[in-house]
């Protein structure tokens, strides 16, 4: 298959191959434990666990807003980059209780790094 056409492949798609999301209660609690994990294991990984931090506890109050542009944008970047857990993340980022989570975890895998 030439590049052209896996780079279009799905772009016109309506199937899905996973379960509709449609809030973030149809997100297993493993999943969320998951995807917050990695993500926090990525930012202590990249040593740059004070500036998410700053940067999380000064966006907080704009979280679903930023979640709503996700949303917005999603046909765009889906065309362009194949993200699995896209949705996921922004029907996590809807609800500021995972927001703290996030920074629980940050701050738990920067002290195991120590």
């Amino acid at each position: 298959m030439s590049k052209f056409t896996n780079f279009f492949k799905n772009a016109f798609g309506t199937e899905t191959e996973e379960p509709e999301l449609y809030s973030e209660e149809d997100i297993p609690p493993e999943r969320k434990a998951e995807l917050i994990g990695k993500f926090a294991q990525e930012i202590v990984d990249r040593r740059l666990s004070v500036p998410a931090i700053l940067f999380v506890e000064t966006v907080k109050p704009l979280s679903f807003l930023g979640s709503q542009a996700m949303v917005f944008f999603e046909p765009i970047i889906q065309s362009i980059f194949a993200f699995k857990s896209y949705k996921e993340i922004y029907l996590l980022l809807e609800n500021r209780n995972n927001l703290e989570l996030l920074l629980h975890e940050i701050e738990k895998r920067e002290q195991k790094s120590k």
